[in-house]
């Protein structure tokens, strides 16, 4: 028989086994999704963005909006303009991050002649009725998580790492419990994320993002697919007129901009 000392060494060393191997997974996370970011870290990028809206009848809406970002993640400013159908036409939107934290951001409608700040508790509304929210629309920081790796996953024929991010309350609120990210291995690109929303056991939503294309150097996902699983519906981003690096004007990315009329 093992002596208590014997045995009290061995179940020591085995729960520091457990504990090195949690940390070691979760410093490979956070070290993934670093890397990810080195990689695909332009200065601006812009494209024109074709959208389709279809509800749980099947009824479908189309919408087409321009996208301007300089920075990325953490430091990301991004202004999309709304083009068409005419009811939303001149609809403007602003998100300026924070690094580790929830980025501002405000909604310009035409009709009010002035923007509207997105207040905390509106983070879960619809952005201008696709089944995008508006915490949807920033740019994934993982600083904002505590992210592990979980494991792989075949995606698309794509071996991918998988990593759990749960948001830290220092961040601010979340409308999500946590998001599980497929990230392919190859080229540590995001290819799928599974949003769960607070107290679900099942994803609420599934965001795809498909045709991968090399532009200018850059990996780029040409089409991005929000599916809303309690709704039953889906919006589809169609990426139109891809640049990166193009230099943005000096005050595209303002409040003063986001309430010109017509202005981009």
């Amino acid at each position: 028989m093992f002596s208590r000392k014997v045995l009290l060494s061995v179940i020591v060393a085995t729960f520091s086994t457990i504990i090195c191997t949690g940390l070691a997974w979760g410093a490979d996370a956070r070290a993934l999704l670093r890397e990810s970011e080195n990689r695909h870290r332009t200065k601006t990028q812009q494209y024109a963005g074709e959208l389709t809206v279809v509800n749980k009848d099947g009824k479908v809406r189309r919408k087409g909006w321009k996208s301007f970002r300089e920075g990325y993640a953490g430091d990301a400013r991004n202004l999309i303009r709304f083009t068409d159908p005419p009811e939303v036409k001149g609809v403007g939107f602003l998100s300026l991050a924070k690094p580790g934290k929830n980025p501002d951001q405000w909604l310009y409608l035409p009709s009010m002649k002035r923007e509207r700040r997105i207040a905390t508790q509106d983070r879960d509304a619809s952005f201008v009725g696709t089944d995008f929210n508006y915490e949807d629309m920033e740019e994934f920081d993982h600083e904002k998580y505590k992210v592990a790796l979980q494991g792989e996953k075949t995606i698309d024929g794509q071996p991918c790492y998988v990593i759990v991010a749960t948001p830290l309350e220092s961040a601010g609120k979340s409308v999500y419990e946590k998001k599980v990210l497929y990230l392919r291995k190859d080229i540590l690109y995001l290819l799928r994320e599974d949003l769960y929303l607070k107290g679900d056991r099942q994803p609420g939503k599934l965001f795809f993002l498909s045709d991968l294309q090399n532009v200018d150097g850059h990996w780029v996902a040409r089409k991005w697919e929000m599916h809303d699983l309690k709704k039953g519906s889906r919006t589809t981003v169609l990426l139109k007129e891809v640049a990166f690096d193009r230099p943005q004007a000096a005050n595209r990315f303002t409040l003063q901009n986001l309430n010109r009329e017509g202005g981009d």
